[in-house]
């Protein structure tokens, strides 16, 4: 366990780290308060039980005479209310590291969900071909909600009750060493026997709990994603059962882990209590009178109402961790792909294109059929503002060479080069600035027409007269305008679900132009639509001929006919 907490402890940022010193330094404040409080009550007991005791005992003396007391009645009222002004005190100052506690940890939930997503934007295309996008999802929401229930919380709970623990024990190794070794003894002893129990059920448990978050996740994903076939294909009751039998061992293991954490609770009150009586006994058979007894009792009955809770506390917040460790095991190396990031920082530079791009011995295979590459010694130029038709076959490559172009995948083997600069890592993002992209299927997000047309751009920044001048280049402004009830304005649900497919399509068109890009890249974009709408389409962007650089893929070369140059890809 200590090994996870360095681990977890080497993932937080500086900022976290002087964040959380500064919180367990309010928390060794509450341990001393704490014992302050117990402290307290000792003196008003005594004097209660005893008034005499302020003569005997230099300390009361000290304090009668500093409270300026006229006789013992009023002394022991002065006693009582500081006791009674320092358990309160001590009560308001753990409400305050209650919140600082709480706070840390729910900004930290927020801080590990913004630096994990960021994580993943920041990863090549390649990384997402490879990783499923439920995954990735239930990492940053809930993975990261565990480890912060499970383990972030349940440390700063260990850290807080543990300094409590250690402040009682310290204060009763003071009065009375042998009944506080034997107070620590019976309590983490206990403690221990029944962690030594329950440790490989809780890892079990919580592999099994991780496993069943991801099925979760994964059957709501591609049954919500994929709808209209599991409406068609009467997929539904399958998508049910299977997140009914996830969720349902997720929920059973989450009883398991809270039940093994409170296990332990109604025994060991019950042990502290009957300790607590043996004590008396053993005063009262010893020979001493009840002035001696009940502040001795009352020393340790309210160090018991401090200890136990502090033990049962510990004990839960280590069986969480153990149970939490499957999610960080799952969460420590995607929080390393920042440290990589981090330790081979980039050179950024700008792309210049004037000239040509110009594609030199280009070999290209998926790393899960290196065997079989899809590209193999390609060679190829396109002149500035030319325009280039790509066709061929299913599975000839066109897409993939697209994709090349574009810098979403690295050829195993061959160089492109923009004006005789090689394209790197260190000018990709220069050279995306520059290009537009119209794939085969457009990605369209639940917003507004003008924002999807501008994607990415915040709606404040939105350039309208270049929205409608893009749109009217992919003729789809006559649309907006009169047939959609808020113009630009309109939602178009989730995925454009209120939009045919070849509207969907215009609208990447359109996308694509809004950036007003020197090179536009077009993946099949007309194929979805009509005959007669693709001709006025392709009217649309042979229009652009001459004013831009173009690079069109297409099945049917009817697509790609006035194109300078046609290249048709396959055997």
């Amino acid at each position: 366990m200590i090994r996870t907490l360095m681990q977890l402890w080497q993932i937080l940022t500086p900022l976290d780290k002087r964040k959380l010193l500064l919180t367990l330094i309010l928390v060794m404040l509450m341990a001393v308060i704490e014992a302050a409080g117990v402290v307290s009550i000792m003196p008003f007991l005594a004097v209660l039980s005893n008034p005499d005791s302020i003569e005997t005992n230099r300390f009361l003396s000290y304090f009668y005479q500093l409270f300026s007391s006229h006789n013992p009645q009023q002394f022991i009222m002065y006693l009582g209310l500081t006791s009674l002004f320092v358990v309160v005190f001590s009560a308001y100052f753990k409400i305050i590291t209650q919140y600082t506690l709480n706070r840390f940890s729910s900004l930290q939930r927020h801080y590990f969900s913004t630096r994990l997503l960021n994580i993943y934007l920041r990863q090549n295309y390649e990384f997402f071909l490879q990783r499923n996008s439920s995954i990735l999802s239930k990492n940053i929401l809930s993975e990261v909600d565990q480890l912060i229930w499970t383990m972030i919380i349940p440390t700063l709970t260990l850290i807080s009750f543990a300094l409590v623990l250690i402040a009682m024990i310290g204060l009763l190794l003071i009065y009375n060493p042998v009944m506080a070794l034997s107070t620590a003894t019976v309590l983490g002893g206990f403690y221990s026997i029944i962690y030594w129990l329950v440790r490989k059920k809780l890892n079990q448990i919580g592999a099994s709990f991780t496993e069943a978050n991801a099925e979760r996740y994964q059957s709501c994903q591609e049954a919500l994603g994929g709808i209209k076939d599991v409406i068609i294909n009467d997929a539904k009751q399958g998508y049910i059962d299977n997140f009914e039998q996830y969720s349902r061992v997720f929920a059973q293991h989450i009883a398991t882990r809270d039940t093994l954490g409170q296990i332990p609770l109604y025994i060991i009150e019950t042990v502290g209590y009957g300790c607590l009586i043996i004590l008396a006994i053993i005063l009262v058979m010893s020979g001493k009178d009840v002035s001696h007894i009940l502040p001795i009792l009352g020393l340790y009955g309210f160090a018991a109402y401090r200890m136990l809770p502090a033990a049962q506390n510990i004990y839960r917040a280590i069986t969480q961790i153990k149970f939490a460790q499957p999610v960080f095991d799952i969460l420590k190396p995607e929080f390393a792909l920042e440290q990589l990031e981090n330790n081979s920082p980039m050179r950024k530079q700008n792309i210049i294109f004037s000239r040509g791009i110009c594609i030199e011995n280009l070999s290209f295979a998926y790393p899960n059929r290196l065997d079989r590459p899809v590209l193999q010694n390609f060679n190829c130029k396109v002149a500035k503002n030319s325009s280039i038709g790509i066709v061929g076959k299913s599975g000839s490559g066109k897409s993939t060479l697209m994709d090349i172009m574009l810098g979403l995948l690295q050829a195993q083997q061959g160089k492109i080069y923009v004006d005789d600069v090689e394209l790197t890592q260190e000018n990709i993002s220069s050279w995306q600035s520059i290009v537009g992209y119209v794939p085969q299927s457009i990605y369209l997000a639940d917003k507004s027409v003008a924002e999807n047309i501008a994607f990415g751009v915040p709606k404040t920044q939105i350039d309208m007269a270049q929205i409608e001048h893009v749109a009217k280049q992919a003729q789809i402004h006559d649309f907006v305008m009169q047939q959609l009830p808020q113009a630009y304005d309109t939602i178009v649900g989730e995925r454009g679900v209120m939009l045919s497919g070849g509207q969907r399509q215009r609208l990447g068109i359109a996308r694509a132009l809004y950036k007003n890009p020197q090179i536009l890249f077009m993946d099949e974009a007309t194929s979805a639509l009509d005959i007669e709408t693709e001709q006025t389409v392709n009217e649309a962007i042979q229009s652009l001929n001459g004013q831009k650089t173009m690079v069109i893929i297409a099945h049917r070369e009817s697509a790609v006919a006035k194109c300078d140059r046609i290249l048709r890809l396959g055997k």
